[in-house]
């Protein structure tokens, strides 16, 4: 799929990535561990500008019915300039053609940019998982000088994205 400048396709999910891919996947989970599990179960799409990595969404079927975004990330300077409506509509659209109604997702208390991003996307929030980045992680977990707690979930129906 090509939008605008921004070229976004499947690619292969092994572990580990090339360098470029894992730095922007960390980006959105610094747990290695569990980038690694989600590469493991999950689909890679990666956006590039250019033929540079320059953003990356992990999607994993959950049910007959729902998928989730593991993993959502775009570099820093390429942020605020469309690339990251761009791959959660791919991944929407990837996910609405498997014939799923729902696309779920989690993301950090402190990850406001974020989470305006999937609200403009179609996601509402469905609740919150109470201290996760604490119980979940061996080191603190930042987002812009904010330490992560909580995981805000959301979700869309994909029915209903336009």
């Amino acid at each position: 799929m090509s939008l605008g400048t921004f070229q976004i396709s499947r690619e292969a999910a092994d572990y580990p990535p090339p360098p470029s891919i894992l730095t922007l996947l960390l980006d959105a989970d610094p747990d290695e561990r569990q980038v690694a599990a989600h590469l493991a179960h999950g689909e890679l799409h990666v956006v590039r500008r250019n033929g540079i990595p320059v953003g990356v969404v992990v999607i994993c079927r959950k049910t007959v019915d729902t998928w989730e975004i593991m993993n959502c990330s775009v570099a820093p300077d390429h942020r605020r300039q469309g690339c990251g409506t761009a791959l959660v509509r791919h991944a929407l659209d990837v996910i609405g053609g498997k014939g799923a109604r729902y696309a779920e997702l989690g993301t950090s208390d402190a990850s406001p940019g974020p989470m305006a991003l999937y609200r403009n996307c179609g996601f509402y929030v469905t609740g919150t998982i109470r201290n996760h980045f604490l119980d979940n992680y061996p080191e603190p977990v930042w987002d812009n000088g904010v330490q992560c707690i909580d995981m805000i979930r959301m979700r869309a129906d994909i029915l209903a994205v336009d």
